[in-house]
């Protein structure tokens, strides 16, 4: 019975003091390197913090992590945490300590304030008022994109003006629209025609809080739809594709120019060409046409409609469409017939 509680005196006093013998021993200066992936996490993220180091083996190391002071995690040989990102705003300091089989102690720390930041595009292009969908960027067109950051320290928001913004297209810093306030960027395509990727570093005066985000902007091709304009109710909501069966002696058929740069479809920044049977229509400059019946035969007809931008540069900014004319055989009338 003695012996049994001198071991299990020893044991507790093992136990008790690992602490102490841990934190009496000599330290070293900080010789370890963490990382966090992602880098810039956004408020809530599930991250992973890694540590590395050249002067000890840190698979042989008793590595222990602490969050806020606060132990997380212990063992020999663990070089990573996986953890989330605390909200926004809300200061995460995050410590390693290593001790190593020569008997030093090895720390290093890093902090992490979450921030984060959206990024808004908008098109510089047309679209009819009845369209429920998003104007795209044109080949060789214009993009505005708007970075929203979200940071604050603690319950105080930070004014987007009192931010740096660092602005890339791919690769590549924009300086000029780079800097203290600078929350728009304006993003111009060019030839050869290809998607861009743009994106955004935010980071506070202080550099202790970043942010970052990134669009994909794919340019496409203009194009052109045909639709119906009756006389009383206007334009009929339903695109004339290929084809359309025309009853009476007369119709206006109207164009509308999708994702060109222009503020309206009847516009001096947009010029149309039409053809009626291969043969250029002189007097039809706009954007619709009337067609009317040359003839009580039944027969087609081929539309033709080219539209380009007026600005020289923007080659690649056309577009052409056809549509087939059918209309039916009708017998001619008589003066005075029932």
């Amino acid at each position: 019975m003695y012996r049994l509680c001198i071991v299990y005196a020893f044991l507790a006093l093992t136990v008790l003091e690992a602490p102490a013998l841990f934190a009496q021993t000599e330290t070293a200066g900080t010789e370890l390197t963490m990382a966090i992936s992602p880098e810039f996490p956004r408020p809530g993220d599930p991250i992973t913090v890694s540590v590395e180091s050249y002067n000890i083996d840190l698979n042989r190391a008793d590595v222990r992590w602490f969050i806020n002071g606060k132990l997380v995690q212990s063992g020999v040989g663990g070089k990573s945490i996986v953890t989330r990102a605390g909200r926004a705003g809300e200061l995460m300091e995050i410590r390693v300590v290593a001790l190593g089989e020569n008997g030093v102690i090895y720390s290093a720390n890093i902090s992490l304030r979450p921030a984060k930041v959206n990024l808004l595009w908008q098109a510089e292009s047309y679209t009819p008022p009845f369209y429920k969908g998003k104007a795209l960027m044109p080949y060789q067109g214009t993009v505005l994109v708007a970075a929203v950051p979200s940071f604050s320290r603690g319950n105080s928001v930070m004014s987007s003006e009192s931010l740096i913004y660092t602005w890339k297209e791919g690769d590549e810093v924009i300086g000029d629209s780079s800097g203290k306030g600078k929350s728009l960027f304006v993003f111009r395509g060019d030839v050869p025609i290809r998607p861009k990727t743009i994106s955004v570093l935010v980071e506070s005066p202080d550099h202790t809080m970043m942010a970052e985000a990134s669009v994909d902007i794919v340019p496409v091709a203009p194009r052109l739809l045909f639709y119906e304009e009756h006389p009383l109710y206007g334009i009929l909501p339903k695109a004339l594709i290929g084809s359309f069966f025309m009853w009476g002696d007369e119709t206006h058929i109207g164009v509308f120019p999708f994702y060109f740069e222009t503020d309206a479809r009847a516009s001096a920044q947009i010029s149309y060409g039409w053809e009626v049977n291969y043969q250029p229509v002189s007097n039809e400059r706009g954007p619709s046409i009337t067609l009317r019946r040359a003839t009580y035969a039944g027969g087609k007809s081929n539309l033709f409609l080219e539209a380009k931008s007026a600005d020289e540069e923007k080659l690649f900014q056309a577009a052409e469409e056809r549509l087939t004319i059918e209309f039916p055989a009708k017998a001619p009338s008589f003066v005075g017939e029932e």
